[in-house]
């Protein structure tokens, strides 16, 4: 007997260590700090004509130390690319499958008159002409088009 409440004493007593060892599943809130771009990159970007009223810009840092400046203007996802320095590297605006401009729908209906819109972006970078790169489907196959501004496609 004495060695039965023995064992179940030394039982109780290793259990209660290993359950007071076991880490807090307790989660904690984390709350997003809002980064700010330093003084160059902000101005760059408030003395574009272009983002006039767009002072609710998100701010993020890129791995190469450049700045994206996140934003919704007229319906339209924008990211505007800086460097440190605040000169202008490249825009990116997403256009959801019905306001794509019409230059380039007209175009893709002409060319694809069964394609399906998907998404669509123009993108503006520093060191080639602005172009669309449109997602459309057609016959249940996925393409994706490169136009110019004026609509004409792009090889």
């Amino acid at each position: 007997m004495k060695r039965v409440t023995l064992l179940l004493c030394a039982a109780i007593f290793t259990s209660g260590i290993a359950f007071s060892q076991q880490k807090s599943t307790k989660k904690s809130k984390t709350t997003a700090k809002k980064v700010e771009a330093p003084a160059p990159v902000k101005e760059a970007f408030l003395q574009n004509a272009q983002y006039a009223g767009t002072a609710d810009a998100a701010w993020a840092k890129t791995a190469s130390g450049n700045w994206i400046a996140s934003f919704n203007k007229d319906s339209v996802k924008t990211a505007v690319e800086y460097n440190a320095e605040g000169s202008w590297i490249a825009t990116r605006s997403e256009y959801a499958n019905g306001t794509v401009p019409e230059t380039v729908l007209g175009t893709l209906k002409n060319k694809y008159p069964s394609a399906v819109v998907k998404e669509g972006w123009k993108i503006e970078r520093a060191d080639v002409a602005s172009y669309y790169k449109v997602n459309i489907e057609e016959n249940g196959t996925a393409k994706t088009v490169l136009l110019n501004d004026a609509g004409t496609i792009v090889d």
